[in-house]
């Protein structure tokens, strides 16, 4: 039998799912033809286009007083980036949600993988179309079904080789720069990055999830997923997204759907190890935890039925969002206590207190379960289904940290160091008046490219090694200087630490003065000094 048969077969009931859904939270009415997805209307052979998900996000926006739809940026070619703000009682801003917990989702940021655009426009209208929908007891809902809209335009049928459906055409992978967003976030380049920022900095939720499609192994799982992983993150709000959101969201959704879930990996050839992506923030998720966000990967199975792939996601996100929820005291306190502990090491930097600038993937010692097949075929065809005992490469661990400094000095001339910044949601202040100061220099002893001989993302990514010396500067009065006594105190290390795999050195922002024996001009000050009438 088939890897895609036996996907239909494992979950036989999906194709009704759809109907009987909303009978779960208190109505059986029929979904009005004007509030389907093309998904639906199709029969699941089509996906939205821009226009398409602009015109029912309005819909949904009219039928309802608890939704409103906000602009979260532009792209490049001059698409709108929507996003639907469902509330109960609704909200205009984030000022009115009354202790409510804030939760976010976004699809479409490879558009070709269009499973997250109907399951977050499905999410969406059920929300606004259930009476007491009890999810809105307890959160504020943010859905921007389509971030990548310009790749999203330009469909095809031969777009995702491989996946299955729908037959009609998908988008594409890249934005209209060529640009993969999700390897952005760091660097800023793509407005559809800073439109999520955009989100992040003004409704700060507690939870983010990125919706993909995904390929390679074959399994027997209809979705994969990952949460933050990077060692610099808050361990405890790491915790509570790996050992606890995570698992609790595996259990319910198998309990309520059938469907089964597991974090994201491939088999290596031997099928002995299941391995995991990279954890740098240049990836949505692991960014999203340099942040004290929930950061959640979701990754539909490319080889399940459309139909499949987008129910499953919306399960996710929903059930995501229910975990929020039921758990919204301790959601609430984990993440104020990590802003809290960001904001005082930043305030009293203290022998030990270091922030991880690179890092590795290890093996754990502990086995874990993939539910696969027996010799898999690359057409698809599959044997029995058998479950393998592997060892996964999960644990993150940090193979270079500095310890964190009071401030840092950015020189006025670094624009595109500063702009980021501030579009990363960074405090700056100045220095209010000309004076010595006493800083640390950093000299650089070797620079290497690491793509030689091709451009990747549209620069030309370096490591950078220094060495660093303690002295006095005079610096003059309005100097913009960063501290790191503040929320996004830890992110801004990481930014601005010329070492550091993901930072503003790698992505060429210093190349300028980026040769063996110059001083960098971004400078560390490391110990608490007065700086009140400072900041502005």
């Amino acid at each position: 039998m088939g890897a895609l048969r036996r996907m239909r077969v494992i979950f036989p009931f999906v194709a009704i799912l759809v109907c009987v859904l909303p009978a779960r939270h208190g109505t059986s009415q029929e979904i009005p033809e004007e509030l389907l997805t093309v998904a639906e209307k199709s029969g699941w052979r089509a996906t939205e286009h821009h226009a398409d998900v602009v015109e029912l996000m309005n819909r949904l926006d009219a039928a309802s007083e608890l939704a409103h739809v906000e602009t979260a940026g532009t792209t490049s070619e001059g698409r709108s980036i929507p996003i639907l703000v469902i509330a109960d009682p609704p909200v205009e801003n984030p000022n009115e949600t009354g202790g409510r917990l804030t939760v976010f989702a976004w699809g479409g940021i490879h558009s070709g993988e269009v499973c997250g655009k109907p399951a977050t426009l499905m999410l969406a209208r059920e929300l606004v179309t259930t009476p007491n929908h009890p999810l809105l007891k307890d959160l504020v809902v943010l859905l921007l079904p389509l971030l990548n809209a310009d790749g999203n335009e330009r469909m095809s049928p031969d777009n995702r080789p491989g996946q299955d459906g729908p037959v009609e055409g998908m988008g594409i992978r890249a934005n209209a720069m060529g640009l993969n967003i999700n390897r952005d976030f760091t660097k800023l380049d793509a407005p559809e990055t800073r439109a999520v920022l955009h989100v992040l900095n003004r409704w700060d939720p507690a939870v983010a999830i990125d919706l993909h499609t995904t390929n390679g192994s074959r399994h027997r799982y209809v979705l994969t997923y990952d949460g933050h992983r990077h060692p610099a993150s808050d361990d405890p709000l790491r915790a509570l997204t790996k050992d606890k959101l995570l698992p609790w969201v595996t259990a319910e959704v198998r309990k309520n759907t059938g469907y089964e879930m597991f974090f994201y990996g491939n088999f290596d050839r031997t099928r002995t190890k299941w391995l995991i992506d990279d954890a740098m923030p240049r990836y949505s998720t692991h960014y999203l935890g340099l942040r004290h966000h929930m950061g959640i990967l979701s990754e539909a199975y490319s080889y399940a039925t459309y139909q499949d792939r987008v129910i499953a996601s919306r399960e996710f996100v929903r059930h995501c969002f229910q975990f929020v929820a039921v758990h919204k005291d301790d959601v609430r306190r984990i993440r104020d206590e990590a802003k809290r502990r960001t904001v005082e090491l930043g305030n009293q930097p203290v022998e030990g207190n270091l922030v991880a600038l690179r890092r590795e993937s290890r093996l754990s010692d502990k086995p874990i379960e993939i539910l696969g097949y027996d010799n898999p075929s690359p057409r698809g065809e599959a044997g029995e289904p058998k479950t393998y005992s592997v060892s996964s490469n999960d644990l993150n661990v940090a193979t270079l940290s500095v310890p964190r400094p009071y401030a840092y000095i950015v020189p006025a001339r670094l624009e595109n160091v500063l702009d980021r910044l501030r579009a990363h949601g960074i405090e700056i202040g100045s220095l209010p008046q000309e004076g010595p100061i006493d800083v640390e220099v950093y000299r650089v002893e070797s620079v290497r490219r690491l793509f030689e001989q091709r451009v990747y993302e549209g620069h030309s990514p370096v490591a950078v090694d220094v060495t660093v010396r303690r002295e006095q500067k005079t610096l003059s009065a309005g100097t913009p200087i960063v501290r790191t006594g503040q929320p996004l105190g830890t992110l801004a290390a990481y930014l601005l630490e010329p070492q550091s795999e993901d930072g503003f050195c790698t992505w060429n922002f210093l190349d300028d003065d980026l040769a063996v024996g110059n001083d960098l001009p971004i400078l560390r000050v490391p110990a608490v000094m007065d700086l009140e009438t400072a900041v502005r």
